[in-house]
């Protein structure tokens, strides 16, 4: 009995000529998000009335009331952002920090979880993390947020607070929903 001998550029090649053949395509990698889409993104925010706000390079300003010179702003803090897995979609989405402003004295820091859709950043759950914290970095772990901050004891005035501590939290549907750590 003889055997036909193929050569190996046939037996490689021959696979993806026949998925070809067969209509079969590769899918293309959704492109991942960048600083610059995040910072002209759309995000919730409790800040303004309206409770959405649309960035512009990382910043949102209005009017707190009509003719007042004091300000509403929310701001993407560009060095506090973390890029990963937050849905198990094995696409990377990003986790961005916003510090928001009704005019008042309070500054209020917030955790913005934007999934990517098809290239394009889609804000889905925020978790207010406090006025006036400090944030020291963001990370994506497991598809947890991680982040590091000082925080407020509870003597501590609202200006200054002491408190060093990490907060985790994991996207369900649409919430952020806190981890307890273990005990």
């Amino acid at each position: 009995m003889s055997r036909l001998r193929v050569p190996a550029e046939v037996a490689i090649l021959l696979p993806s000529l026949l998925l070809v053949g067969c209509g079969a395509t590769a899918k293309t990698p959704t492109p991942a998000l960048t600083g610059d889409q995040l910072a002209n993104a759309e995000y919730q925010s409790p800040t303004p009335a309206e409770g959405a706000v649309l960035l512009t390079d990382g910043e949102y300003h209005e009017p707190a009331a009509p003719g007042s010179a004091s300000q509403v702003t929310v701001t993407m803090l560009p060095d506090l952002t973390a890029y990963g897995d937050l849905n198990g979609d094995g696409v990377s989405d990003a986790a961005v920090i916003l510090a928001g402003s009704a005019g008042g004295s309070g500054t209020f820091i917030t955790l913005a979880a934007v999934l990517n859709q098809d290239g394009e950043p889609q804000h889905v759950a925020s978790a207010e993390l406090g006025d006036r914290v400090q944030v020291h970095s963001v990370a994506i772990e497991s598809g947890e947020i991680v982040v590091s901050l000082t925080t407020h004891a509870p003597s501590d005035p609202l200006c200054c607070p002491t408190l060093e501590t990490e907060r985790r939290f994991h996207l369900e549907q649409d919430q952020l929903v806190e981890v307890t750590p273990p005990a």
